[in-house]
């Protein structure tokens, strides 16, 4: 198989035995077979290993299966980058699955982009399952565009599904600290936003479901509020937002910071990176505070 063209579809996995099927069914009934399926077990104690070790007895696809102790779906990522064969890194989660055509269109796509060093990777639309979209169309098909813009400048929201060039993946590893279970994506997609592009395809590359024990399920759990108090504190200190451009995300990225610095007991102040920073911390430090008071009694330890 030609390696320029071989898309890596990497899922990162976790105590999610009893979904893999439905992706794996997904893959076998695509109708391009230019893809290796790269599968990181992040410390699974259910029979995932069993599960993924039956697909690869089928002998239908190309799958490569990993186990590493438990860190988090942001560690699994840097781990899954570093063993990708393919040119293209697609990141489907183990809830999700794929459209009939997911691969051939972001091959397609792919074709058009991979000599262009502007453009990082391409973005697709996700629909539930039950029919109903996930967030907003973009404005046109193809449409090239910074991935911090399209929810920053022009307000469009939903999840969409990613496949970013394995280069540029490597040249952006999530950060990791010991301890954090959780960096939100944005710390990476909008990072490399400020150098790269992404191309959006208008259409239905992927199928979700959002399942009670997610991450949806965690939004004031201790160790999810540490999560984001450290990755709050990542957009800080890489500059990731300027004022200039995003002005009311760059000043609520020290709010964030204060209000789960505040709820998780942690402290990054001495950490951020210059003077500057300090003082607008400080002086945003009351509104975060005021948030704190009323979220502090609903902190699940």
């Amino acid at each position: 198989m030609d390696s320029a063209n071989l898309i890596t579809i990497f899922t990162p996995c976790y105590n999610r035995a009893h979904l893999l099927s439905q992706l794996y069914q997904s893959l076998l009934e695509q109708n391009a077979t230019n893809f290796e399926w790269l599968i990181v077990d992040d410390g699974s104690t259910d029979t995932t290993k069993e599960v993924v070790a039956n697909f690869i007895s089928e002998n239908k696809i190309p799958i490569s299966y990993y186990n590493k102790p438990n860190g988090g779906k942001h560690t699994a990522i840097n781990y899954g980058v570093q063993k990708a064969k393919g040119a293209l890194f697609f990141i489907v989660d183990s809830d999700d699955f794929l459209s009939k055509e997911a691969v051939k269109l972001t091959t397609d796509a792919w074709v058009k982009i991979q000599d262009n060093k502007k453009i990082g990777g391409i973005i697709g639309l996700s629909e539930f399952t039950n029919g109903q979209l996930v967030g907003d169309a973009f404005l046109e098909d193809e449409w090239q565009l910074s991935f911090s813009d399209y929810y920053l400048k022009y307000h469009l929201r939903g999840d969409k599904s990613v496949a970013f060039k394995t280069s540029v993946m490597k040249e952006y590893p999530f950060p990791e600290e010991a301890g954090t279970r959780f960096v939100f994506e944005a710390v990476v997609w909008h990072e490399m936003a400020k150098k790269y592009d992404v191309l959006a395809l208008n259409k239905v590359i992927q199928y979700k479901e959002y399942l009670e024990e997610g991450l949806s399920d965690s939004s004031y759990k201790l160790w999810y509020i540490k999560s984001l108090a450290f990755s709050y504190f990542q957009l800080i200190a890489n500059k990731t937002y300027s004022f200039s451009r995003y002005p009311k995300t760059y000043i609520w990225s020290f709010i964030h910071l204060a209000i789960n610095s505040l709820l998780s007991g942690t402290s990054y102040f001495d950490k951020l990176p210059s003077f500057k920073d300090k003082c607008l911390y400080l002086i945003l430090f009351p509104r975060g505070y005021y948030s704190y008071l009323k979220m502090r009694k609903l902190i699940v330890k």
